[in-house]
C-alpha cells in the first residue's frame, strides 16, 4: 500500500465484502448501493456500462441465469494506491461453486481487476470496477519488472 492511508484499508475491504455477498446472494439493491451513481463497470467479455442502471440491468440478467446461483466470488491481493478521489486499486478475483447434482467443489473462473474507489460523504463507494480473466496467454506478464507500471 503506497502511501495509502492503512485506517482506509479496512474500510475498502468491508465495501468489497459488501459487494461480494450482494452479488452471490443476487441483492440488486444491496448491490447497486456500493456503487456511486455515475460508476463504470466492465464485464470479462468488455462490455462497459455506465451508470447505475445499466450495470444493474447487466447484473439482474446475469443472476437470472440459472447456472450462475451458488457462486461465490473472493477478491484479494489488494494494492491500493492513493488518489485526490480516494484510492485505485489492482487484485485478484476468484470464483468457486459447488455443485450439488454433480457433487464437485470447483474453481469456476479466476481474475483481476481494477477499481477506483471515491471517498464520499458517507464513505467509500465503487466508482469504476473493471474485471479481466486471468489466462496464461493474457495475463499480465512483463518479465523485465514493468507489469503493473503503466
Amino acid at each position: 500500500m503506497t502511501d495509502a492511508n492503512w485506517a482506509d484499508y479496512p474500510k475498502i475491504q468491508t465495501l468489497i465484502a459488501e459487494y461480494v455477498w450482494a452479488l452471490d446472494t443476487a441483492d440488486i439493491g444491496r448491490l447497486g448501493a456500493v456503487f456511486t451513481d455515475d460508476a463504470v463497470f466492465e464485464d470479462t467479455a468488455g462490455n462497459v456500462y455506465e451508470g447505475r442502471a445499466a450495470f444493474e440491468g447487466y447484473f439482474r440478467t446475469l443472476m437470472a441465469t440459472p447456472a450462475f446461483r451458488g457462486r461465490q466470488h473472493h477478491i484479494d491481493n489488494l494494492l491500493l494506491t492513493p488518489t485526490e478521489w480516494g484510492y485505485a486499486t489492482r487484485s485478484y478475483w476468484t470464483v468457486t461453486k459447488w455443485h450439488s447434482e454433480a457433487g464437485k467443489k470447483i474453481f469456476e473462473v479466476i481474475g483481476h481487476s481494477t477499481d477506483n474507489f471515491r471517498r464520499t460523504d458517507t464513505g467509500f463507494l465503487f466508482s469504476e470496477r473493471r474485471v479481466h480473466y486471468w489466462r496464461d496467454v493474457d495475463c499480465p506478464w512483463e518479465p523485465d519488472g514493468t507489469a503493473g507500471n503503466s
